[in-house]
């Protein structure tokens, strides 16, 4: 790398689900801190070793190596019970986080009360179906804006727990009414306690270790949730998380400034993938659709539900680009794209009377009456699973994938040939090279 920080962000660019956890992985035993910035067990992020699948969902997926320290920032949100699942899962498999990982005492807590919310409002009672994971982020992060939200911290200090639980657990209570019971809040804070115990000396001040681990040129790498499509004021609004999943979110989920950040890596499949409602253009309700999605194993990592699937769309993809300040594209699941006689890439819209549109529409209504416009490439009958090599590569395959670049405005600088950790490689010539 060049003279600029150590420090790197890897963050998707289309809407989740892009192989991030795949790069983090590769990259972590180079860095000496792995953060998680923003986000809950909506995301999941799936790390294939050695043919074993791991998915990790509230973990940074820098656990599996054991140099690596581990940072769970203040834009977090923990489900206590899934987070001590998930170690206790890493523990069978031989993983120990204790003693290398430090959770930011302001990062807020899920409760029941915001799950039986989300649930409601998803439900055949609610009247606000966006799809969602249905596990208590947009209450949680609701009522963290709203200051009714309760804190890692909050539990060093258990006998004020009740009391700041009481706000949130008491609207909730009023509206869903006898719709979804709850625990009483008493259940509530014994079940807290008793799935913090053994975290509790894991709490502490994130921003200050960060603070001191950039200041002795530790490097650092942070770790995106989601992906820029899903954030709350850069993506498809209503259809999106509840937090900052572009590059303003690490800022605001470790307290590190911009000048501690080098270069942002971001990540995108070779096709396009979203899973539950909102606009999606490049959508292909077809068999073409059914064989990606088959082929690609398109099917959530937190909830199981199958995604939508569709060509690679390079105008969400660019407004991602520019929206993060991309230094180079990692570029997931190539081989997923083995033996199609003509691959598609969305290279723009059309409005409803044939014009070109150039921007992203901000209203949910705008995205409606558009439709793609898509050139097709010659697809290649030699297969690029495993290939580890720019120079093995069909030609076919390059020429998308420079015409992929080329839409996206961004060179790519790593290609994925396949879920394992050796299948894929450096591109040539590019930032990431010697730390892959």
């Amino acid at each position: 790398m060049t003279d600029r920080s150590r420090n790197l962000a890897i963050l998707g660019l289309q809407w989740g689900d892009e192989g991030k956890g795949k790069l983090v992985d590769l990259l972590s035993a180079r860095f000496r801190h792995v953060v998680r910035f923003q986000g809950g067990n909506n995301a999941g992020h799936t790390v294939v070793v050695d043919g074993q699948s791991i998915a990790l969902h509230q973990v940074p997926s820098g656990a599996l190596h054991p140099e690596c320290f581990l940072v769970v920032g203040s834009g977090v949100l923990l489900n206590l019970e899934v987070f001590r699942q998930e170690l206790d899962l890493l523990t069978q498999r031989g993983v120990s986080v204790f003693g290398r990982m430090l959770i930011s005492e302001k990062a807020h807590l899920i409760l029941p009360h915001h799950i039986a919310l989300d649930q409601w409002r998803e439900g055949s009672a609610g009247t606000n179906k966006i799809g969602t994971t249905g596990r208590g982020i947009g209450p949680a992060y609701e009522m963290k804006a709203a200051r009714m939200g309760v804190r890692m911290g909050d539990l060093k200090h258990p006998e004020t727990l009740i009391e700041r639980i009481s706000t949130g657990y008491e609207e909730v209570r009023i509206l869903l009414g006898s719709a979804a019971p709850l625990p009483s809040i008493e259940t509530i804070t014994a079940q807290l306690m008793d799935y913090a115990k053994p975290l509790l000396s894991l709490i502490g001040d994130t921003q200050t270790h960060l603070w001191n681990a950039n200041a002795k040129g530790e490097p650092i790498l942070f770790e995106g949730a989601q992906a820029t499509l899903l954030d709350i004021d850069h993506g498809t609004y209503p259809f999106v998380t509840s937090s900052n999943c572009s590059i303003g979110g690490l800022f605001a989920g470790t307290g590190l400034s911009h000048k501690a950040l080098g270069h942002v890596l971001g990540v995108a499949k070779a096709y396009t993938t979203r899973v539950g409602a909102g606009p999606m253009p490049s959508e292909l309700l077809d068999a073409t659709g059914d064989r990606l999605r088959s082929v690609g194993r398109e099917f959530g990592t937190t909830t199981g539900r199958p995604r939508r699937c569709g060509w690679f769309d390079a105008p969400i993809t660019r407004h991602a680009v520019r929206t993060n300040g991309v230094d180079g594209l990692g570029v997931m699941k190539l081989d997923v794209l083995d033996g199609f006689d003509e691959i598609g890439l969305v290279v723009g819209y059309r409005d409803g009377m044939g014009g070109r549109v150039s921007q992203l529409p901000s209203c949910a209504q705008d995205w409606l009456e558009l439709q793609p416009e898509i050139k097709m490439f010659k697809g290649w009958s030699q297969p690029t699973r495993g290939v580890r090599n720019f120079d093995q590569l069909p030609a076919e395959a390059r020429s998308y994938l420079a015409a992929l670049s080329d839409a996206a405005e961004a060179p790519i600088a790593y290609l994925s040939t396949g879920p394992d950790r050796e299948e894929g490689f450096v591109w040539p010539e590019h930032f990431l090279t010697g730390l892959i």
